[in-house]
């Protein structure tokens, strides 16, 4: 894989490495005394407590843990919601998604009227550059507006391509004006498993064959839940208006119905360890993308005019809860993220404790710009939430692309799974539903921080004064009414999204050979540990 990756872009590649014979000059220190280059660095699918500055029980990234030595890392950083799209216009916007369009995530776009960061600094003089990694951050969801130069990865791509490609655009840039870049890599995603030097980094020797097949399958993890994989069992899916196959976000439900006979294969404790080793080693491949990156953007000579804001639009749930994806839940395993900016006026080696969120991040990019934040953006400028204090009365909300809503305070968490977000009465729902029933559950992060009890029966007044903060925060809200038109997605972009297990998955080899493993044997239901008889 990583000699693929060469050959695909070797322009990109010598830039990344060496830098390009026929490069101009690298721009020089200037005295412009005006607003800083803005980088806003997003390295998609890396969960805050998998990386050094954040509570990995690893080194995993060495290099970020350096650039926070520059700046401020924010501990308590969440993004808005647990899927790509959804998250990225968050971090771009400053609103939530459903402010933005219809929160179906089968056709959220962008709408055309919507103003992104890249068209408000635009407006405010800086050149604007993107460098997408593909996915569904791309132009057909409507992320290419407002950029004097925009790129995006086919498929899943890495900073190994996107980071080149930037630092010669870079290169190319006149000094005397600032620039505002997003740079995005899919290096931690699923697959975990890496080639070479990343291969079993952290792994000792090769795991079963069921946690190998889980960490290579860019899909296979569709089919776990609870601790349990369905290799019969690929995820079901619905037909949308524009005739495109998305996963039923009751897949996940289907599982644990599924007959006595179906092929249950346990996911042990060792193999959940050995997804996460592999996790790790994708997870140090990110960093050490991003350390090259960095080298060669200081060599440039404009690190020191740039505030660089290094995050994450959502972190993966590794089994903590039985699933191994994202888009499952709203636990901190699928929305803490790591965040730190550094750059001129940031100080240095500060960390704050203070809940923050992608739209504090979109705040802070208007607020270094001097610009006006467009109408309905929200968020605070991250500049003034350095500080060990947290707010007990604070609160940041969340969305799931599963019908799902989250509230979290320094101290609890609310989850509530229910009717579609887009509901004309979710509202009135949202305030009816039975807190005791299954729709909720509520944590205690106090004693409780990976979020495995739920603590409604014994916190009635927690539970209630949650559920008033979700119903007020959707009050307030105005909800968008954008749907995305299907054939504005390629064919090529819908096309490496069912690879990549977000539309229309199909049985794999993968599959196959975990149904076949399944059957040379009798497995335990993991359920209720009783034998489960061959077909």
């Amino acid at each position: 894989m990583f000699e693929r990756r060469c050959r695909r872009s070797i322009p990109a590649l010598l830039w990344l490495l060496c830098g390009c014979p026929s490069a101009p000059p690298a721009p020089t220190q200037t005295d412009r005394t005006g607003p800083p280059n803005i980088l806003l660095i997003s390295l998609d699918t890396t969960r805050a407590d998998h990386t050094s500055p954040f509570g990995s029980r690893r080194d995993t990234t060495p290099t970020l843990a350096q650039f926070a030595a520059r700046g401020v890392a924010f501990n308590q950083a969440f993004s808005q919601a647990n899927e790509s799209a959804y998250s990225h216009a968050s971090l771009f916007t400053g609103r939530y998604a459903s402010e933005l369009a219809v929160p179906e995530y089968s056709t959220y776009g962008i709408p055309e009227d919507a103003t992104l960061a890249s068209e408000a600094l635009r407006a405010y003089g800086y050149r604007t550059a993107m460098f997408s990694a593909g996915g569904h951050v791309t132009a057909d969801y409507g992320f290419n507006q407002g950029w004097d130069h925009y790129s995006e990865q086919r498929g899943f791509g890495s900073l190994w391509h996107t980071g080149g490609m930037a630092l010669d655009w870079i290169a190319h840039q006149p000094s005397e004006t600032p620039f505002f870049m997003f740079l995005h890599s899919y290096d931690a995603h699923r697959p975990y498993s890496k080639e070479g030097f990343w291969d079993h980094l952290y792994a000792s020797g090769q795991g079963s064959e069921v946690a190998e097949l889980l960490a290579s399958s860019p899909c296979l993890s569709e089919m776990v839940r609870g601790d349990t994989l369905y290799p019969e069992h690929p995820p079901t899916w619905f037909e949308h208006a524009g005739g495109d196959q998305i996963m039923d976000p009751r897949t996940y439900d289907r599982l644990a119905e599924a007959p006595q006979d179906t092929v249950r294969v346990p996911v042990t404790e060792a193999d959940k360890q050995h997804v996460q080793d592999h996790y790790d080693g994708s997870v140090r491949y990110a960093d050490t993308m991003l350390g090259i990156f960095l080298a060669k953007l200081d060599g440039l000579g404009v690190l020191d005019d740039t505030v660089v804001i290094i995050t994450s639009d959502h972190g993966e749930d590794l089994l903590d809860h039985g699933y191994m994806n994202h888009r499952t839940g709203l636990w901190d395993s699928c929305t803490r993220v790591p965040l730190v900016i550094a750059g001129p006026g940031i100080p240095a080696g500060l960390r704050s404790e203070r809940l923050v969120d992608a739209r504090d991040v979109a705040a802070t990019i208007f607020a270094l710009a001097d610009a006006m934040p467009p109408a309905g953006s929200g968020g605070r400028d991250l500049r003034t939430l350095v500080g060990p204090s947290a707010d007990p009365t604070a609160a940041i909300f969340m969305e799931g692309v599963m019908d799902m809503v989250s509230v979290r305070t320094n101290t609890h968490r609310l989850i509530y799974r229910g009717p579609s977000l887009g509901s004309p009465d979710y509202i009135e729902q949202l305030t009816a539903a039975d807190v005791t029933g299954p729709g909720f559950v509520l944590y205690d992060l106090r004693d409780d921080p990976e979020e495995l009890r739920d603590r409604r029966a014994e916190q009635p007044a927690v539970l209630s004064d949650l559920r008033d903060r979700l119903v007020d925060w959707r009050r307030g809200l105005r909800s968008g009414d954008y749907i995305l038109p299907q054939d504005q997605v390629s064919a090529e972009a819908a096309e490496s999204l069912r690879r990549h297990g977000y539309w229309d998955a199909v049985p794999t080899k993968a599959t196959d050979d975990a149904s076949a493993a399944a059957r040379q044997e009798p497995t335990k239901n993991a359920q209720n540990g009783s034998e489960v008889p061959k077909p």
